[in-house]
């Protein structure tokens, strides 16, 4: 509506355009012409990507998101040594530290969404539906994507991608919110070493939609 279909002849017009863009409650925005060169080709793993510290909005959360900056103490003179990864165990995919509530806690908002749950007839699920429903949580909890998910949960990325999509709107229609972690949780390592081995590719590019 700001361009009024007025020809984009340059970038000095296309950067005139964007700052001139005004709303009625005040919004006023800046624009300038980025002149860096940036490689092609960039590949980044998905949990590289599932660690990102992002917070997705409910509306449209694929496409609009907060990137938080990640926290890094100043760096000392000798470095202390890491504490190892936990090892994979698939008792972690529900640890509280992931999920941001106890077991007793997530079994019960399994129960409370069952009743609206998958009851379609024919062939049965790949995952079980308290698997759909955790792997909902992390999704929402720790911005864990489609991709890796469907490696960790033994589901195709299609499959995933719909379990995500009705378990949203399941929990939605419940009114149940599941606030992001504010920061990764550690046992998050462990989880990506997971999707490291099982994929063998750390180069492959994921998307992050649902």
């Amino acid at each position: 509506m700001n361009w009024r279909g007025r020809p984009l002849t340059s970038h000095e017009v296309i950067v005139q355009s964007i700052a001139a863009t005004t709303t009625r409650t005040g919004l006023r925005v800046s624009a300038a012409l980025d002149t860096n060169t940036y490689p092609t080709g960039v590949r980044v793993h998905d949990a590289e990507m599932a660690a990102l510290p992002l917070t997705r909005h409910a509306f449209h959360g694929d496409w609009n998101y907060a990137l938080h900056p990640q926290h890094r103490p100043a760096v000392p003179m000798a470095r202390a040594p890491q504490a190892p990864a936990p090892q994979w165990d698939q008792a972690l995919l529900s640890d509280p530290a992931l999920t941001g509530m106890s077991r007793q806690q997530l079994d019960a908002l399994t129960a409370t969404v069952a009743r609206d749950g998958d009851t379609r007839r024919g062939r049965p699920p790949r995952l079980a539906f308290p698997e759909q429903v955790l792997a909902t949580v992390l999704h929402l909890r720790v911005t864990l994507a489609a991709e890796p998910l469907a490696v960790l949960f033994g589901s195709s990325r299609t499959a995933m991608h719909r379990t995500l999509l009705k378990n949203r709107k399941l929990f939605q229609g419940h009114g149940i919110v599941i606030p992001p972690a504010t920061t990764p949780p550690a046992v998050l390592a462990a989880l990506q070493a997971r999707v490291h081995a099982q994929t063998g590719e750390p180069h492959d590019k994921i998307k992050t939609t649902c």
